[in-house]
Protein backbone atom coordinates (compact mmCIF):
# COMPACT_ATOMS: atom_id res chain seq x y z
CA UNK A 1 0.00 0.00 0.00
CA UNK A 2 1.71 3.49 -0.91
CA UNK A 3 1.55 6.57 1.30
CA UNK A 4 -1.21 8.00 -0.27
CA UNK A 5 -3.56 4.84 -0.21
CA UNK A 6 -2.89 3.94 3.76
CA UNK A 7 -5.37 5.57 5.67
CA UNK A 8 -4.87 8.66 7.90
CA UNK A 9 -4.46 7.66 11.73
CA UNK A 10 -4.78 10.23 14.40
CA UNK A 11 -2.26 10.10 17.13
CA UNK A 12 -3.17 9.78 21.17
CA UNK A 13 -2.12 12.86 21.83
CA UNK A 14 -3.59 14.83 19.11
CA UNK A 15 -6.82 12.97 20.56
CA UNK A 16 -5.97 13.76 23.84
CA UNK A 17 -4.86 17.74 22.95
CA UNK A 18 -8.50 17.85 21.44
CA UNK A 19 -10.36 16.59 24.67
CA UNK A 20 -8.57 18.77 26.76
CA UNK A 21 -9.88 21.85 24.52
CA UNK A 22 -13.49 20.33 24.69
CA UNK A 23 -12.83 20.43 28.15
CA UNK A 24 -11.50 23.93 28.04
CA UNK A 25 -14.23 25.30 26.10
CA UNK A 26 -17.17 23.36 28.23
CA UNK A 27 -15.35 24.94 31.28
CA UNK A 28 -15.82 28.51 29.47
CA UNK A 29 -19.11 27.82 28.63
CA UNK A 30 -20.30 26.89 31.93
CA UNK A 31 -18.52 29.59 33.93
CA UNK A 32 -19.96 32.20 31.45
CA UNK A 33 -23.40 31.02 32.33
CA UNK A 34 -22.76 30.71 35.74
CA UNK A 35 -21.33 34.93 35.17
CA UNK A 36 -24.52 35.84 33.49
CA UNK A 37 -26.58 33.90 36.20
CA UNK A 38 -25.07 35.31 39.02
CA UNK A 39 -25.25 38.81 37.31
CA UNK A 40 -29.30 38.34 36.93
CA UNK A 41 -28.99 37.23 40.82
CA UNK A 42 -27.23 40.35 41.66
CA UNK A 43 -29.08 42.56 40.08
CA UNK A 44 -32.53 41.19 41.86
CA UNK A 45 -31.08 41.40 45.12
CA UNK A 46 -29.08 44.53 44.75
CA UNK A 47 -30.95 46.47 41.92
CA UNK A 48 -29.20 47.91 38.82
CA UNK A 49 -26.96 50.15 40.61
CA UNK A 50 -25.12 47.99 42.39
CA UNK A 51 -22.46 47.79 39.66
CA UNK A 52 -19.78 45.09 38.69
CA UNK A 53 -18.21 42.97 42.17
CA UNK A 54 -14.74 44.40 42.85
CA UNK A 55 -11.73 42.43 40.35
CA UNK A 56 -8.19 42.47 40.92
CA UNK A 57 -6.11 44.04 37.87
CA UNK A 58 -5.62 42.10 35.10
CA UNK A 59 -1.90 41.62 35.99
CA UNK A 60 -3.11 39.87 39.35
CA UNK A 61 -5.62 37.90 37.83
CA UNK A 62 -3.22 36.75 34.68
CA UNK A 63 -0.86 35.43 38.08
CA UNK A 64 -4.01 34.06 39.95
CA UNK A 65 -5.00 32.26 37.56
CA UNK A 66 -1.52 31.03 36.30
CA UNK A 67 -1.18 29.89 39.98
CA UNK A 68 -4.71 28.19 40.12
CA UNK A 69 -3.39 25.96 37.39
CA UNK A 70 0.02 25.32 39.04
CA UNK A 71 -2.30 24.03 41.91
CA UNK A 72 -5.09 22.12 40.60
CA UNK A 73 -4.39 19.35 42.66
CA UNK A 74 -5.04 20.69 45.68
CA UNK A 75 -8.18 22.89 44.42
CA UNK A 76 -9.68 20.50 42.08
CA UNK A 77 -10.51 17.98 44.42
CA UNK A 78 -12.64 20.63 46.56
CA UNK A 79 -14.40 22.10 43.83
CA UNK A 80 -15.84 18.80 42.45
CA UNK A 81 -16.58 18.07 45.97
CA UNK A 82 -18.54 21.33 45.74
CA UNK A 83 -20.41 20.14 42.23
CA UNK A 84 -21.12 17.15 44.12
CA UNK A 85 -22.69 18.43 47.43
CA UNK A 86 -24.91 20.34 45.36
CA UNK A 87 -25.82 18.32 42.91
CA UNK A 88 -26.71 16.05 46.30
CA UNK A 89 -28.86 19.13 47.62
CA UNK A 90 -30.71 19.17 44.19
CA UNK A 91 -31.25 15.19 44.09
CA UNK A 92 -32.57 14.90 48.10
CA UNK A 93 -34.48 18.39 47.58
CA UNK A 94 -36.56 17.52 44.69
CA UNK A 95 -36.80 13.56 45.77
CA UNK A 96 -40.85 12.53 46.47
CA UNK A 97 -41.63 12.35 49.29
CA UNK A 98 -39.79 15.44 50.06
CA UNK A 99 -37.50 15.02 53.34
CA UNK A 100 -37.00 18.51 54.73
CA UNK A 101 -34.16 16.85 57.56
CA UNK A 102 -32.37 15.08 54.60
CA UNK A 103 -32.16 17.92 52.52
CA UNK A 104 -31.16 20.16 55.63
CA UNK A 105 -28.12 17.43 55.97
CA UNK A 106 -27.37 18.00 51.91
CA UNK A 107 -27.33 21.58 52.46
CA UNK A 108 -24.96 21.64 55.22
CA UNK A 109 -22.53 19.21 53.52
CA UNK A 110 -22.47 21.79 50.52
CA UNK A 111 -21.81 24.98 52.89
CA UNK A 112 -18.92 22.37 54.27
CA UNK A 113 -17.85 21.76 50.90
CA UNK A 114 -17.72 24.98 49.97
CA UNK A 115 -16.32 26.69 52.47
CA UNK A 116 -13.34 24.04 52.03
CA UNK A 117 -13.05 25.05 48.74
CA UNK A 118 -13.22 29.04 49.46
CA UNK A 119 -10.54 28.42 51.89
CA UNK A 120 -8.03 27.00 49.44
CA UNK A 121 -8.87 29.14 46.84
CA UNK A 122 -8.13 32.28 49.35
CA UNK A 123 -4.82 30.82 50.35
CA UNK A 124 -4.10 30.57 47.12
CA UNK A 125 -4.73 34.19 46.81
CA UNK A 126 -3.03 35.37 49.54
CA UNK A 127 -0.01 33.60 48.32
CA UNK A 128 -0.09 35.31 44.76
CA UNK A 129 -0.70 38.46 46.67
CA UNK A 130 2.23 37.67 49.37
CA UNK A 131 4.70 36.95 46.58
CA UNK A 132 3.92 40.41 44.40
CA UNK A 133 3.87 42.49 47.65
CA UNK A 134 7.83 40.81 48.19
CA UNK A 135 8.61 41.87 44.79
CA UNK A 136 7.93 45.73 44.60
Amino acid sequence: MSAAQRPHRVSKGRIVLIGVLALSLLGNAIALGATWRFQQVRVTLMGDEAGPPPAFPADVRRDLRAHFQDNQNSLSPKVRAVIDARRAVVDTGTTTPFDKAATETAMEEFRRALDEAVSEAQGLVLEVLEARASEG
